[in-house]
């Protein structure tokens, strides 16, 4: 499995801060959480990560084609949850950030994985 951020390098540049063994948790904005992931490597262009195996779905630009800038990139992930877009949690109080990847530091942030984890019934 993996996680994309599309637009190229600028959307997608913060997908390089992360590193195996990180965790993800999905935000999709104005929607909201539909997930959260185990990082099991690190972030690459899309010609090095597709391959006729995988099956995706969809079209993506590849350095190839539109040149690294534009390029998109993708992260493994080995996901812990997934939940459809129709059963996304958005409540009132919880972190949001329109980012590919951010690291806050916020007691809003705790308070979103702590009721992130109750609601999906998530361990440690």
């Amino acid at each position: 499995m993996a996680w994309s951020a599309g637009g190229g390098r600028w959307y997608s540049k913060t997908l390089f801060l992360l590193k195996p063994g990180d965790r993800v948790w999905v935000n999709i904005p104005g929607t909201g959480y539909v997930g959260v992931a185990k990082v099991t490597g690190h972030a690459v262009i899309a010609d090095e990560f597709i391959t006729p195996e995988l099956h995706l779905k969809g079209e993506y630009k590849l350095a190839s084609d539109y040149g690294e800038d534009e390029a998109e990139c993708f992260v493994p992930v080995s996901w812990l949850h997934q939940a459809q877009e129709s059963q996304a949690i958005n409540e009132v109080g919880l972190f949001g950030n329109q980012n590919s990847v951010v690291r806050p530091r916020t007691p809003k942030w705790e308070h979103t994985v702590k009721r992130l984890k109750e609601i999906w019934t998530i361990g440690h």
